[in-house]
């Protein structure tokens, strides 16, 4: 009896709802037919499995689906013949009941156009600008002597992180959480007791704003804690307020009915069971993703935003952007994302009617076809298409690793795409985050980890430093192992103590490598400076320079009169590149050279040691 339930369920949902529309009318006669179809089955005693009988045969399905699919030309004449339902034809016409694509199931389909949000136009984003840096603050900087980093460590460690060439800050979660990681919230508008209270956070902001540095945390709106209050009440409760903010369906026979058996991309299940009932949540079970439909819970979500803009962060960076409306609560991925894009405009929005400055930074893991349509919502974007291919490159030693392309070329395609959609897009460039491995671990080398930084500290964009990057720190997964206490030296009162680190006891500490002019602090630190004093590496245009080397790659940077050639190369060993591949140059001056070596004799070649990267100053 199972999925007769489920289906009179359905039913009555649509009588109530759609009975007034004729084109929606096919719905509810579609159900009725569904309906007919089980009933009869079930008494013949034919079986009351959700596709299939016991023994495996077709069964009811069969008969379902040869109905559904006359059902469905039936709809798709109808869905056409009315144009002023606009959206809801549309709808319609997607919302057959055709199979769901693999890997996808959704018990209610979301209505993509039952609310709206103005496309967001973004003006100059000049104050947005500069290089960032990660902190997990777990993990950073131990004010107190308990072993846990927290809020006033990150505070006192300011003034190195100017010094280092810092323009923002974005911490990790720092909100209340039942978790060490703190993606899990318990309470949206409390600080995590572990890092601190408000004042100290408040101490904090003011502090970096008086160093003209700004501030953005981690808003994780995606989902909650299973040990949140909404979820508490949810799942206690079928009548509670609460239980709309999640997303529910009926159990049914996982054997049968295998949308339950739906995993994400990195091969987790996304719907876990509560009772007689399954909730989704797409990064596990004790993490339950929100239900965007509910109106209350945009609510929510936006308030959250406005409390802490309010107390004066400067912005935030969106955790699980793309899955806000997730791609398995919908029959076609473009419907989740224009969802999506729909909720993030609406959420910007209010964010700038409180701070019309907000600095909005998503996290969208996916390719560049993705990447470019969530352009408009973001001030920044992290570019995980841009970041696998740098890293690609430096692995393997080569200017074309795989994609068909010059690395040189694939970033001016990506990024002609964005300057299509918004010139005032600022792209997310890092060598890695709390995600991944770190740089070092990567490549297994620090000579390649340095040349990372070098590429992505020299492409348009804010770059993103994770914390430790600087010191050449490793870290391997799990989790934990990638978020390991920052160094600061054996005798730092500052040092977290929360988790033991294997990996890094040959790594020096920043006490260390602050008296070393080639350590990687200062290699960075360098960097950092190079960009920060070149206009035309702080905010240029960008053009790929065509070589044919398989090894060798080069781009322009130009802005403010200034032109530069920047040239990287990824072998292990000596490569020399005639500088009239580049066209018609004249090289005035070698800003910078990561050996230390001029790298450049007659000004007509340009000669690079192994893993080199060079700047070079271009004339008339």
């Amino acid at each position: 009896m199972v999925c007769y339930n489920v289906l009179w369920r359905e039913y009555r949902r649509n009588e109530k709802v759609l009975k007034k529309k004729v084109l929606k009318q096919n719905n509810l006669l579609r159900l009725q037919k569904r309906l007919a179809v089980v009933m009869l089955a079930l008494t013949l005693g034919l079986g009351t499995g959700c596709g299939k009988t016991d023994d495996g045969a077709d069964g009811v399905a069969s008969s379902e689906a040869e109905t559904l699919a006359d059902d469905q030309t039936n709809d798709q004449t109808d869905a056409g013949a009315s144009e002023e339902d606009g959206q809801e034809s549309k709808k319609a016409t997607e919302d057959k009941d055709e199979p769901y694509a693999e890997g996808t199931y959704s018990s209610d389909a979301y209505d993509v156009a039952e609310f709206t949000a103005e496309p967001r136009k973004k003006t100059d984003e000049e104050g947005n600008r500069g290089v960032y840096y990660e902190i997990f603050v777990r993990s950073f900087a131990d004010s107190d002597g308990d072993g846990i980093g927290d809020l006033n460590g990150v505070t006192e460690k300011l003034d190195y992180l100017q010094k280092l060439g810092i323009d923002g800050i974005w911490l990790m979660p720092i909100t209340a959480s039942d978790t060490y990681h703190g993606y899990s919230v318990t309470d949206y508008v409390t600080v995590n007791p572990d890092y601190g209270t408000e004042d100290d956070l408040k101490r904090l902001l003011d502090e970096a704003h008086s160093r003209d540095m700004k501030v953005i945390m981690d808003l994780v709106i995606n989902h909650t804690s299973i040990n949140h209050p909404w979820f508490q009440a949810a799942k206690s409760d079928e009548n509670s307020e609460y239980r709309d903010y999640y997303r529910w369906v009926y159990k049914t026979d996982k054997k049968d009915c295998n949308h339950l058996l739906d995993k994400s991309s990195w091969g987790d299940m996304v719907w876990h069971q509560e009772g007689d009932f399954y909730y989704y949540g797409v990064f596990g079970t004790d993490m339950p993703d929100l239900n965007y439909n509910n109106p209350d819970v945009r609510q929510a979500a936006k308030d959250a935003a406005g409390y802490w803009l309010e107390l004066g962060l400067d912005g935030f960076r969106m955790d699980a952007a793309v899955h806000i409306y997730g791609a398995h609560e919908f029959k076609q991925q473009g419907d989740s994302e224009a969802a999506n894009i729909t909720w993030w405009n609406e959420f910007a929005g209010y964010c700038e009617s409180i701070n019309p400055d907000v600095y909005l930074v998503g996290e969208v893991w996916q390719d560049d076809k993705v990447l470019e349509n969530y352009v408009q919502p973001f001030d920044t974007k992290f570019d995980f298409a841009i970041q696998q291919k740098i890293l690609n490159c430096v692995q393997k030693g080569m200017a074309v690793p795989g994609f068909g392309e010059s690395l040189s070329v694939a970033i001016e395609n990506i990024q002609n795409k964005y300057d299509g959609v918004d010139a005032n897009y600022l792209n997310g460039i890092f060598g890695a985050n709390h995600d991944q491995d770190r740089i070092a671990s990567s490549v297994n080398s620090l000579d390649k980890a340095r040349q990372i930084a070098a590429v992505y500290m020299t492409l348009p964009g804010n770059p993103y430093i994770y914390y430790g990057e600087e010191l050449g720190m490793y870290g391997s997964k799990p989790d934990e192992m990638i978020r390991t206490p920052f160094l600061w030296g054996d005798d730092s009162t500052y040092n977290t103590s929360w988790e033991k680190d294997d990996q890094n006891a040959e790594t020096k500490g920043l006490d260390q490598q602050m008296k070393d002019p080639d350590s990687m602090y200062s290699y960075y630190k360098t960097l950092i400076a190079l960009r920060k004093d070149n206009p035309a590496l702080m905010k240029g245009n960008y053009r790929a320079a065509v070589l044919t080397s398989d090894s060798v790659i080069a781009y322009f940077r130009e802005a403010d009169g200034q032109k530069l050639l920047v040239v990287h190369n990824f072998a292990e060993g000596d490569q020399t590149v005639s500088l009239a591949d580049c066209g018609d140059i004249t090289v005035t001056n070698v800003l910078y050279s990561s050996s230390g070596e001029t790298g450049v004799s007659d000004l007509s070649s340009v000669k690079l040691a192994g893993n080199e990267s060079v700047v070079l100053e271009l004339g008339e």
